[in-house]
């Protein structure tokens, strides 16, 4: 016997066939996934840095920004080339505080280098991949190592300058540092930051080839901050 749900409004009574009411939960239940599905493939997070940027040049393409990298080195500076909303800025140092930047600025233009501070705060990174909730305190922690392994390498080229480092203090930092990437490659296999790491593990690998300047770890203070800058989490 075919068995009906009634629902009855007022003095009036309807007939729903089952069929339709398994229709209706099937696509209540669908509904209820999906919004659980679109709530976990996307995440917030808070991480708020500023990098200041003593810049010798800027360029629409990176041919140009490298070729204009070596002469950077020659004077001393870090020469990375760092690729911030479609420019390529070719760097001398990288700050913590505007007005430290500043004063560099203003100390290499009176040696006739005529430079400028590129200044890039970081506040909001969005986490777009499903389980992205999962992911928030791994991804928060790898910025917060990578920001500290940043500031090693700025502390390490500022002794170096001042004399206040030996060679065997700027190795014992790099070791570190490169002690500190490796235990972020164990815990990031194969996500967003895998890459990233691995080229710097290839940076300090190249700094660590001799003797170590200022400007090695300058460069490699500024290779982290822009993976801190540019990373796209997913």
């Amino acid at each position: 016997m075919l068995v009906h749900i009634f629902i009855c409004v007022k003095a009036r009574c309807r007939k729903i066939s089952p069929f339709i009411v398994s229709v209706a939960v099937v696509l209540i239940v669908t509904v209820a996934i999906i919004i659980g599905v679109v709530a976990q493939s996307s995440s917030k997070i808070i991480f708020q840095t500023e990098y200041h940027f003593v810049c010798f040049a800027v360029r629409d393409n990176s041919l140009s920004a490298d070729a204009i990298s070596d002469t950077v080195v020659s004077y001393g500076g870090a020469g990375y080339v760092l690729e911030y909303k479609g420019s390529y800025y070719v760097t001398v140092a990288c700050y913590y505080t505007k007005t430290e930047a500043n004063r560099v600025k203003q100390n290499l233009l009176k040696r006739g280098l005529n430079c400028s501070v590129l200044s890039v705060k970081t506040d909001n990174y969005n986490i777009q991949s499903l389980g992205a909730r999962g992911k928030e305190k791994l991804f928060t922690g790898n910025l917060n190592t990578l920001y500290s392994l940043s500031q090693m390498c700025y502390e390490c080229a500022n002794g170096l300058d001042t004399g206040e480092y030996n060679q065997s203090l700027a190795k014992g930092v790099l070791k570190d540092v490169t002690s500190g990437l490796h235990g972020l490659k164990q815990a990031n296999s194969e996500n967003c930051f895998s890459g990233e790491i691995r080229r710097l593990l290839a940076e300090c690998e190249s700094v660590g080839d001799g003797y170590i300047y200022s400007k090695d770890m300058r460069k490699l203070q500024i290779a982290i901050a822009d993976t801190i800058i540019n990373i796209e989490l997913y």
